[in-house]
């Protein structure tokens, strides 16, 4: 599973253990496995983008910092953190070794990760995982009792539930109710010059068009209509996985995409806020 990990360092624990627990609630009652593995959640987090801030960016150091101190202390597997810079563009090569060094630094100098689940016990910890873990058990019943996940998506619900839980923070930020260090607060007078990565994407986008022309000049085109070919059967049929031959055969991920759209459309997201 992938996690992004924001600054509510507490929560963003909590989130984890519950996830754990959740997780093997599910497969032992749906499932029954007779490997008690398979009962072990796998998780790979990343600090957040979205609490990266353009205003004064130096601060977002300090903010990756929290958030992949949470992450760890929550038991992820792995972490990616983010470069300060990502919120003005692609990390620069310094920025992205302070990115680096951030999560080795929290591994071999802090100590945390040589205490699994040092926050087990505490009587707040508990019931912030008790009660993320109960949210979350009733969205997946209302989900399930709903049709499932695809039907859910179908209906906008999940989107809905985003935007919902967007424009709340954001009309939290915008009144002050909720600080964000150097936008709506202890903002700078005047804003320092960051160095941004130059990327010059007419150049990126005319080499990635001459990459593919090659490969489709040097392909087999028989074979890559053949296989494209299979998969909008397959996709009629819901017989096979024929993804991986594609694949070999060199066909693009957008005509691999275009072969299942003829079959199943394209999901058009709709807005009901």
């Amino acid at each position: 599973f992938f996690w992004g990990i924001g600054m509510n360092f507490y929560m963003e624990i909590a989130k984890l253990r519950a996830a754990r627990k959740l997780w093997a609630t599910l497969i032992q009652e749906n499932f029954e496995p007779k490997n008690a593995k398979s009962l072990l959640l796998r998780t790979h987090c990343q600090t957040s983008g979205w609490s990266l801030t353009e205003q004064d960016p130096y601060n977002n150091v300090v903010r990756t910092v929290i958030e992949g101190m949470a992450a760890v202390f929550g038991g992820t597997q792995s972490l990616h953190t983010n470069s300060f810079d990502e919120a003005l563009g692609l990390p620069t090569v310094k920025s992205a070794r302070i990115a680096r060094n951030t999560q080795i630094i929290i591994q071999e100098e802090s100590g945390i990760p040589k205490v699994a689940d040092p926050w087990g016990g505490s009587h707040m910890m508990e019931a912030l995982t008790d009660g993320v873990y109960n949210t979350a058990l009733k969205f997946i019943k209302d989900i399930e009792e709903m049709g499932g996940m695809a039907r859910a998506v179908a209906e906008g619900i999940p989107k809905l539930r985003i935007e919902e839980c967007a424009a709340r923070r954001q009309a939290r930020i915008d009144s002050g109710a909720e600080v964000i260090v150097g936008v709506n607060k202890y903002r700078l007078t005047k804003e320092e010059t960051v160095e941004v990565l130059a990327i010059d994407n007419t150049v990126v986008r005319e080499k990635q068009i001459e990459k593919l022309k090659r490969v489709r000049q040097t392909r087999d085109p028989d074979v890559a209509r053949k296989c494209l070919a299979a998969i909008e059967e397959c996709a009629k049929t819901r017989e096979g996985n024929l993804l991986a031959l594609a694949a070999r055969a060199r066909c693009s991920v957008g005509e691999i995409t275009d072969a299942m759209k003829t079959v199943f459309g394209e999901h058009k997201a709709s807005t009901r806020m």
